[in-house]
């Protein structure tokens, strides 16, 4: 087995032109064989990785110290990933930074070597959306939303980011769907961008994996990757962020 040090890292994604800057993760996932899985190719990518196998775990470490990414799954013991996130965001440890759910994994056979990664979902495309993810949050600590400079009329605002008809993406629009019409929708900011018809209209919240949900407001700005088969994990998110059920 390699060691960290004599890995190798891919520079720059095929046709995207970036400037590689090692960056501190936090894995956060109660499966052992999946959390190897994301530690072994976030390593290889270059990055330094803490890992937690819950949520309590995670919201301990993020407690001892800062991270520019927390990845994390969503259903896991002790408390969700979003209640995770919640009760770091209240007690003001997320300052710049960016979390991403993952609700569809790898497939996480074991790995006979560290520098061969299985890519049933297309791991390619998942570092891709880190170095991404990554890249917007080194630019700048926040993104506008769709109201700069305004009074905000909703609680939170979210964007569906599909690939025309796919299975994935039509599955996704009906799973969210099925939860926000469990919400008071006057206080849901939502929109669909389709990257089929417009490829680059992902550059704003430089999404390259879809599908994809990102909850832009409130602050820390999440990215959800994956069909939203765990729609309780939508719901989730939304009652944390103070959307009222509908009556």
């Amino acid at each position: 087995m390699q060691s960290r040090e004599n890995r190798t890292r891919p520079d720059t994604q095929k046709g995207e032109q970036s400037v590689f800057r090692r960056s501190r993760i936090l894995v956060v996932e109660d499966q052992d064989d999946v959390r190897r899985l994301l530690l072994t190719a976030l390593e290889i990518e270059g990055h330094d990785v803490d890992e937690a196998a819950n949520a309590v775990d995670g919201l301990q470490k993020i407690r001892r110290g800062r991270y520019d990414l927390i990845l994390t799954d969503f259903a896991m013991p002790g408390g969700t990933g979003a209640w995770m996130l919640q009760q770091a965001s209240v007690d003001g440890l997320l300052s710049n930074t960016v979390s991403l759910v993952v609700t569809a994994h790898p497939d996480a056979r074991e790995l006979a070597n560290h520098d061969v990664i299985p890519k049933p979902l297309d791991l390619d495309n998942f570092l891709n959306q880190v170095r991404r993810v990554l890249g917007t949050a080194k630019r700048s600590n926040g993104l506008q939303t769709s109201e700069p400079g305004s009074r905000r009329s909703f609680v939170v605002e979210l964007v569906l980011y599909v690939s025309s008809e796919s299975p994935a993406s039509l599955q996704a629009r009906r799973n969210l769907e099925q939860v926000l019409d469990q919400f008071d929708r006057s206080q849901i900011n939502y929109s669909i961008c389709d990257l089929g018809r417009d490829p680059m209209a992902g550059e704003i919240d430089r999404v390259a994996f879809t599908p994809t949900l990102v909850k832009r407001y409130p602050e820390p700005r999440t990215w959800l990757l994956g069909n939203l088969r765990e729609t309780e994990l939508i719901a989730d998110l939304l009652r944390v962020c103070g959307v009222d059920a509908k009556a």
